[in-house]
């Protein structure tokens, strides 16, 4: 089961994630992200210190959401992910179009570097 706490920094949406991320869980997790878009959000960032795991379709998913949100120029970012969860996000290369910072200052401080064409 995956637990999400969500709070705001000016136009950032900040998701605090906890548990397994899989097929299952992805139903509150989308409707938090494609809610910050609908707010206006031009970043959101998932906490995934307290993800255990993440299996093919939570990857997906995460590939999918980068799509929707990049039409309305909001930017993903991932924020201190686990070693295991880290290795299966870089390995998939998800890292390289969603970055990965390791602390949530950082994140909400970077500037997304992407450009949208």
């Amino acid at each position: 089961m995956l637990a999400v706490r969500e709070h705001c920094q000016h136009n950032t949406k900040i998701l605090d994630l906890s548990g397994s991320f899989d097929a299952s869980s992805k139903l509150g997790l989308e409707v938090a992200i494609l809610g910050a878009k609908e707010m206006g959000c031009q970043h959101i960032i998932l906490n995934f210190a307290e993800i255990t795991w993440i299996d093919s379709m939570g990857l997906g998913q995460l590939f999918l959401w980068y799509h929707k949100m990049r039409p309305n120029h909001v930017h993903l970012s991932i924020v201190s992910p686990q070693p295991t969860v880290r290795n299966l996000l870089e390995s998939t290369h998800l890292s390289e179009i969603v970055p990965i910072y390791q602390s949530e200052k950082e994140a909400v401080e970077a500037q997304p570097q992407t450009p949208y064409v």
